[in-house]
């Protein structure tokens, strides 16, 4: 059985409610999904992992550059490289995901080349075409 680590970083019950759908749904799909709050996370929860799913959380506002907080950078660091785990990013929003989708990528950089796909949520909900894009990266 494939198993996927879905770490998530909430201030809201947004975020932690967008986790909990994506490991239920990975759950429907056949694959073991542990849900992990980022403040839980130990790099030993990785083996064995074939998949990481990982939200942040953005500091910035409407008029300068979104970038993951402190608590996401540190989390990053600890991480050992991931070699051989597919990597997808995540997170919910207001307004303008992309700008702290893009510097979330950039940090996991000495970590892996293979951020194979980042989606995001208004609301916290799962929605088909994210569905659809989750089913084409757990392939």
């Amino acid at each position: 059985m494939k198993k996927a680590i879905i770490v998530f970083q909430s201030k809201n019950n947004t975020t932690k409610k967008f986790s909990e759908e994506i490991a239920e749904f990975l759950l429907k799909r056949g694959l073991a999904a542990e849900l992990i709050p980022i403040n839980n996370f130990e790099p030993r929860k990785l083996e064995g992992a074939d998949y990481l799913l990982l939200s942040g959380w953005g500091n910035g506002n409407l008029f300068s550059t979104r970038h993951p907080d402190i608590e996401w950078e540190t989390f990053v660091k600890r991480l050992p490289t991931l070699n051989g785990i597919k990597t997808a990013l995540f997170t919910t929003y207001k307004l303008f995901s992309n700008g702290l989708l893009k510097s979330m990528k950039k940090y996991l950089r000495e970590k892996t080349e293979n951020v194979e796909f980042a989606f995001t949520s208004r609301d916290g909900s799962l929605s088909i075409p994210e569905k659809m894009a989750i089913n084409d990266f757990i392939r």
